[in-house]
């Protein structure tokens, strides 16, 4: 790159290709369903829907300015996009403009723009006038598709936001390439093409509002089959960076290829992630987005009940302490009873790559039932725990140590937090002291935990700092403990830690608030500190709070409502 504001093009294609690389090899492993839910859905799409968002390419005036753009919208964000210009491009084509790239540029520092050439050159496509749309503003689209009372479909487009009050001002667009698929053929993924909703509209009225709607040249290629069981999906695959909400007929339409299993894998978690996007952003109604999990209930893609996990995490966390939140656990109890009938607690012998995937999806189920109170698994968990903490290291693969670990200390008491600071000082393994480390807060009380932190400032290496005060912040006495230390030793902490390592601590302890006063206490707090290294991290991680503080307010009747019904 010849200068910095090309980063994202030097690490999103690096990321791609990891994935890319490793998919040619190891096929099997299925790297690039991975990627969708982690890298996409899980991580760039969450930063982006924020105003403290940036463009991919950002412009840097100082070198100093480079370390804050290390972030998930360069790295995930920017490998998305490349990943989506190689599916609208189709494989070959794109890496044809590649090599073409690499070859002409050898030993070359270039700019976003040769790269544009080179793929349009070996397209024919207007490449650069599509890909400018993602690369130089900040956000992607959310589209929607309404349905008719004859089931044509009638497509808008917007910029979408975390919070949907944000957007009243944003008149963003961008060219959108569209695909879908129908119930007549689910395996078909038909084409449209490039909507230029930004180029159309700009030259049709020098004003304009959004949401946009789509022309008749698109809209007239899409309708909902006729039938019970018709309905149509936009963008398959997740191959685009863009959301799509639907009308609440189709969503419900939507649970039959689903409960089916229709989709493919990226899919169905893809449509499990953007229900519960939309509720939290106050798009859906969250009643919604908890009903569409019933379509999940046979489901066996580890995937998604990851992606079910993360959405009950995520409530659980919120509604902790609310009077209903016992229903809630319950809740929980029933939606992952059967597959944890189904996976038990040990693995049978597998292959290498099969029980690797299904070592992560045990972990997943017990960690969510645990955390669920659910007591049988509390108390399997307390056994192998204690077996394993007293010598017998084969009562704990290593899937299911952290889980394990999480759990017991959550129920126990200070004694299993020791347990662990111990093991992290004899382990010979890395991946063990972690597990420690991310566990060991977990312990209930104050001084409990303030004890943990005090230990692990003088036992932790600066590069692993973070997890015990992330673990200790877990719960809303932890979140204050781990706080008020960070107030009381800042002096210290600012002196023994680079800005980096002190920015994960605090970004990590801030961000497990959830009310406007503590943002707001944060702020006061940081007036006057030098947060250079990590300014930007801090303010998502403020609006993170902003977010979680307007989703209790809205989000906490009805789900009340909701669980009192499911209830009768």
């Amino acid at each position: 790159m010849e200068w910095w504001t090309g980063l994202w093009l030097n690490e999103g294609f690096a990321q791609f290709m990891e994935f890319e690389a490793a998919h040619h090899i190891f096929p099997d492993w299925k790297l690039w369903e991975t990627f969708v839910q982690d890298i996409m859905l899980g991580s760039a799409f969450v930063k982006d829907a924020m105003l403290t968002s940036h463009p991919i390419e950002v412009v840097v005036n100082h070198p100093q300015e480079a370390d804050e753009i290390f972030d998930a919208i360069s790295y995930h964000k920017g490998s998305s996009m490349v990943r989506m210009l190689s599916e609208f491009l189709g494989r070959d084509v794109f890496f044809r403009g590649v090599h073409d790239y690499l070859v002409k540029f050898s030993y070359k520092n270039t700019v976003t723009e040769d790269l544009w050439d080179a793929l349009e050159k070996a397209s024919g496509q207007k490449v650069k006038e599509m890909a400018d749309s993602w690369t130089k503003q900040v956000g992607f689209p959310l589209v929607t598709v309404q349905q008719n009372a004859d089931g044509k479909c009638v497509l808008l487009q917007e910029r979408f936001f975390a919070d949907t009050r944000s957007n009243s001002s944003d008149n963003s667009l961008w060219d959108v390439p569209l695909t879908f698929c129908t119930s007549d053929d689910p395996s078909a993924i038909k084409r449209i093409g490039i909507w230029d909703a930004k180029t159309s509209s700009l030259k049709s009225t020098t004003t304009f509002t959004t949401p946009l709607m789509a022309g008749d040249v698109i809209n007239k290629q899409l309708q909902v089959p006729v039938g019970p069981k018709g309905w149509i999906k936009l963008n398959p695959s997740q191959s685009g960076f863009y959301l799509v909400n639907y009308s609440p007929a189709l969503w419900k339409q939507l649970q039959i290829p689903v409960k089916e299993q229709l989709f493919s894998v990226p899919d169905r978690v893809s449509l499990l992630n953007s229900v519960f996007t939309f509720a939290r952003a106050g798009v859906l109604e969250l009643p919604v987005a908890l009903d569409f999990t019933s379509a999940y209930v046979d489901e066996s893609a580890s995937l998604c009940w990851k992606e079910i996990s993360r959405n009950m995490g995520y409530y659980s966390n919120l509604f902790h302490d609310e009077p209903f939140y016992p229903e809630l656990q319950r809740y929980i109890r029933a939606l992952f009873a059967q597959v944890m009938k189904q996976l038990g607690w040990d693995a049978a012998a597998k292959s290498t790559e099969t029980a690797a995937d299904e070592g992560e999806f045990r972990k997943t189920v017990i960690y969510r039932l645990g955390l669920a109170n659910d007591q049988d698994v509390i108390k399997e968990a307390k056994r192998r725990f204690h077996a394993y903490t007293g010598g017998d290291s084969s009562a704990l693969s290593a899937d299911l140590r952290g889980a394990v670990f999480d759990i017991e200390v959550s129920y126990g008491d200070a004694s299993n937090a020791k347990l662990l600071q111990e093991l992290h000082n004899k382990s010979d393994f890395a991946e063990e002291r972690s597990d420690c480390l991310h566990s060991m807060g977990s312990i209930s009380g104050a001084s409990a935990k303030l004890q943990v932190l005090e230990w692990a400032v003088e036992n932790v290496r600066s590069q692993d700092i973070h997890y015990p005060f992330n673990s200790v912040a877990s719960d809303k006495i932890g979140v204050q403990v781990a706080w008020q230390f960070l107030q009381d030793k800042w002096d210290l902490l600012a002196k023994k830690y680079s800005a980096m390592t002190l920015g994960s601590i605090v970004c990590g302890v801030v961000s497990r608030f959830q009310s406007e006063a503590s943002a707001v206490e944060v702020e006061a707090f940081m007036v006057g500190k030098d947060t250079s290294g990590y300014k930007r991290r801090l303010d998502v991680s403020l609006e993170g709070v902003r977010l979680k503080s307007t989703a209790f307010q809205r989000d906490r009747e009805a789900l009340a409502k909701w669980l009192k019904e499911r209830a009768v």
